[in-house]
């Protein structure tokens, strides 16, 4: 029967190792093994990528839904692989009602039609930016993309009201990728979002972000 033996290292300076060494298992006093958080270890490795649309005080109007229109997307290419991590869309301003939130996945790349690079990004999460994303991150397309390959709903929210006094959170929501359903992206394909209400159409911002690998079969 095979042991696992680890050096317990509660206290003092944790032993720091060059690329590739070997290096002895860590952990508790108890034996208990200290790891790190898979998505962690992906963004000290640079893996972890954001965008975002919309800056500071100045939000996007988003558009009436139309095919091949969409509010925020993420372009993969052929060659590359990404894992949804969450999107963050917060409505500054909806006016109007039965405002839709529908984010989807298709299985091409839907390109940028008439379209503007997305506010800020891509931009690697660890500061010194080791790893380059493969992906474009556009906003409000005003012209038609190309039309989505089998797309799919992978999460659907409404909200049924207008903003007043008080209803400020039903326009703030948080999708996790649990809540996305686990999506696994592979070039070409895309991952997008569309914001739209039934009258005035809502103003206001969007974050994505996701983990990014070259293609696995």
């Amino acid at each position: 029967m095979a042991s696992i033996i680890v050096n317990a290292a509660e206290r003092g300076s944790v032993t720091r190792v060059s690329e590739g060494a070997q290096l002895q298992l860590r952990g508790m006093r108890d034996g208990a093994l200290i790891t790190s958080n898979w998505y962690d270890a992906h963004a000290m490795e640079g893996r972890v990528f954001g965008a975002t649309m919309g800056s500071v005080t100045t939000p996007l109007t988003f558009l009436i839904t139309l095919a091949n229109r969409p509010d925020a997307w993420i372009r993969v290419p052929d060659g590359t692989m990404i894992l949804p991590l969450h999107a963050i869309v917060v409505l500054e301003d909806y006016a109007g009602t039965d405002t839709e939130i529908d984010v989807r996945i298709a299985q091409n790349d839907i390109g940028n039609g008439t379209s503007s690079a997305a506010t800020v990004g891509p931009l690697n999460m660890r500061t010194d930016a080791p790893v380059t994303s493969n992906c474009v991150a556009r906003q409000l397309a005003t012209g038609d993309t190309t039309a989505e390959t089998n797309p799919m709903t992978v999460f659907r929210h409404q909200v049924s009201t207008a903003n007043a006094a008080g209803n400020d959170a039903a326009g703030q929501l948080v999708i996790t990728r649990e809540m996305m359903g686990y999506p696994v992206l592979v070039g070409a394909s895309t991952w997008e979002i569309f914001i739209a209400a039934t009258t005035t159409q809502a103003t206001g911002y969007v974050v994505m972000s996701w983990i990014e690998f070259a293609e696995r079969s």
